[in-house]
């Protein structure tokens, strides 16, 4: 139980970070920021086209003209879209929102355990939890707003849903700590 804990602990600590010097980024250099990753996407997909048709290729060689072409049609698409990536910057405050919906239940899951290990005051991770869902459907709903603002508020967001992911590890570390197989020791039973 407690190896269980410690590695989904370390499953939201690692993300947790990584959210923050996004969001940090994106509160920063809003635009550039939504130009790299919407860059990114694009060659992500212009690399699964290429490997789309490599892989027909060698697998079935020119034999399967339906699986090339859907290849090429993944390629340029990534090509459209890594030229013209404005059309990528409008579902990166969905996918974002989808993230931080993601993250909420995940800190809801762990304020459920730290109310099950009785820690203090373990209502507040429900609260922060279903702070960052909500934040998460904001996010989701004020997707094709103005980009540059959309931006800024989903950086703080990413901060806020870092932030709050170490919180509730902590308050969940702490009130486990002394948690053995489901029994409670004290130094003085030691």
């Amino acid at each position: 139980m407690k190896d269980k804990i410690k590695e989904f602990r370390l499953n939201i600590t690692i993300p947790a970070v990584f959210t923050m010097v996004i969001g940090i980024l994106l509160l920063v250099f809003p635009v550039e920021s939504l130009a790299t990753i919407s860059k990114v996407i694009a060659a992500i997909i212009i690399l699964s086209g290429i490997f789309v048709v490599v892989n027909q290729l060698i697998e079935h060689g020119v034999d399967n003209a339906l699986g090339i072409a859907v290849g090429m049609m993944i390629l340029i698409v990534g090509i459209w879209l890594f030229n013209d990536s404005g059309k990528i910057i409008s579902i990166i405050p969905i996918a974002i929102g989808v993230i931080l919906v993601i993250h909420g239940v995940q800190d809801l899951g762990m304020a459920v355990e730290a109310a099950r290990a009785k820690a203090s005051n373990f209502w507040i991770s429900f609260v922060l939890a279903a702070v960052n869902i909500l934040f998460g459907i904001i996010c989701i709903g004020a997707a094709f707003q103005v980009v540059s603002l959309a931006t800024r508020i989903i950086g703080i967001m990413l901060i806020w849903d870092g932030i709050t992911d170490f919180g509730i590890v902590h308050s969940v570390r702490k009130a486990t700590g002394s948690v053995v197989d489901g029994t409670i020791t004290r130094e003085e039973d030691i």
